[in-house]
């Protein structure tokens, strides 16, 4: 039976995964606009605005220097994802993009065997061997335009691993503190990749209503996300959070059937079949374990 703080965790996490799903809309929207590193900055930078603002409301403290290392490697790994997330939502569509982001729990299995100097188990290779096949699937729909997407969604889940475990080392942190911290780093990393793209923000004829909607709401769901996830890591198990965050393939599906009339291909129905089911019998097993453990 879950605890309390569990249940709180699961609800913050849910909403997490509503929210970025609604983001990876947002951004897709955006691709025939902008360039993913212009929507990419506008996610970060928006996002550190929005955390200074509620950082200075809530009086919590935002840091940049003195901070542990666990938090620089947070914020370095996390803006490197976001990087990568930004261009896979610009080139794919938000179901298999976001098919792709599930392989998190994988990654975080095989850097948790590496730092501690652990064999990967059983089930995370076949989880591993799983996961290739249905990355296998996605690609074919996308090959031509789509299979250096589909590479670049395989690495930012290893920097999103990277992030989380980093993340939940956190732990003495308030979550704005550790939010504006992201989200400052990610700003200057972001904005110093999208130099080349700086003529494309000045052209003013870009502009409409849309566009701007677009931008602002890349930047408050990309917010509220953020916010969410981090509570809910801080609060709950990471096993149960990954498994809760898996919903976020559920919402993107829906989102690209009703915003853009998507029918699914069998291979592709196969390929997020392959990835997100097997990484929810992975951690599944994982909480299960730590149940019976106590943990």
């Amino acid at each position: 039976m879950f605890k309390v703080k569990n249940i709180s965790a699961v609800g913050w996490m849910l909403f997490s995964a509503f929210c970025f799903a609604l983001m990876g809309a947002f951004t897709h929207s955006l691709k025939e606009t902008f360039d993913w590193r212009v929507t990419g900055f506008a996610r970060s930078f928006i996002n550190f605005v929005l955390i200074l603002i509620l950082a200075r409301a809530t009086r919590q403290p935002v840091i940049f220097f003195n901070v542990p290392s666990s938090l620089w490697w947070r914020s370095i790994a996390g803006s490197i994802s976001i990087l990568c997330t930004f261009y896979v939502f610009a080139n794919l569509p938000i179901a298999e993009a976001t098919s792709l982001s599930n392989l998190v729990p994988i990654w975080m299995a095989v850097l948790i065997a590496v730092v501690e100097n652990k064999l990967v188990s059983r089930s995370v290779l076949i989880s591993i061997v799983l996961s290739v096949v249905g990355v296998f699937f996605i690609q074919q729909p996308h090959f031509d335009q789509g299979s250096l997407a589909v590479f670049i969604g395989i690495l930012q889940a290893l920097f999103a691993a990277i992030a989380v475990y980093n993340l939940h080392r956190t732990k003495g942190l308030h979550p704005t503190t550790v939010v504006a911290h992201f989200t400052g780093v990610a700003s200057v990393i972001t904005f110093l990749v999208m130099i080349p793209s700086l003529a494309m923000i000045l052209d003013g004829t870009k502009y409409s209503w849309p566009v701007i909607i677009g931008l602002l709401g890349v930047g408050v769901t990309g917010t509220a996300a953020q916010l969410a996830m981090t509570r809910a890591y801080i609060l709950g198990n990471p096993s149960v959070n990954s498994t809760v965050g898996l919903a976020q393939v559920a919402f993107a599906t829906v989102l690209d059937i009703l915003i853009w009339n998507r029918v699914f291909g069998f291979e592709t129905i196969l390929g997020i079949l392959f990835i997100t089911i097997p990484t929810t019998f992975f951690v599944a097993r994982v909480q299960i374990r730590n149940r019976a453990q106590g943990i």
